[in-house]
Order: C-alpha cells, then sequence, then structure tokens
C-alpha cells in the first residue's frame, strides 16, 4: 500500500522506539492498533452506505420495470388465449 521496505520500517520502529521510550510502545501500538481499526470499520461502513444509496434507486426501477413487463406478458398471453378461444370457437 505504502511501498515501504523491511529497512525503513526498521528505521521507522526505531525512531519511534527513541522518542517514545520501550515502556509506553506497547500503550501506544495498541491505541494506533484501535484508531486503524475504527479507521477501517468507518471506511467500510461509508462505502456499504455508498453503495446502498446508489444500489437502490436501479433495484426500485428494475422492480418497477420488471413489473411492468411481466403486466404487459401478461395481458399479452391474456390477447392470446381469447385470440385461440375465439379461434377454437369458429372451428366448431
Amino acid at each position: 500500500m505504502f511501498n515501504i521496505g523491511g529497512g525503513e520500517l526498521l528505521v521507522i520502529f526505531l525512531v519511534v522506539l527513541i522518542f517514545i521510550g520501550p515502556t509506553k510502545l506497547p500503550e501506544v501500538a495498541r491505541t494506533l492498533g484501535k484508531i486503524a481499526s475504527s479507521i477501517k470499520k468507518m471506511n467500510t461502513n461509508f462505502q456499504d452506505e455508498m453503495k446502498r444509496s446508489f444500489d437502490e434507486p436501479i433495484e426500485t426501477l428494475a422492480r418497477e420495470r420488471g413489473h411492468a413487463l411481466l403486466d404487459n406478458q401478461n395481458e399479452q398471453s391474456l390477447g392470446q388465449s381469447l385470440n385461440d378461444a375465439e379461434e377454437n370457437d369458429e372451428a366448431e
């Protein structure tokens, strides 16, 4: 993601260790982990909400068009059935 190599991570760790100290390092690491987890969760929630907000109108439109298509098919099949019935009556 950030294209950071092993040597660069070691330098960052040593700088953090010097400034924070070995006693507070675990506490700071836990805090940073919680912050990263919280940011990841917020990002996931945001993406889900955006996806829902875009997909919902599309799904509604698709359902409406689907019902309209079904209604048209039902009307056509009803019309075909009536035509078939009339042809059968004329044939008899």
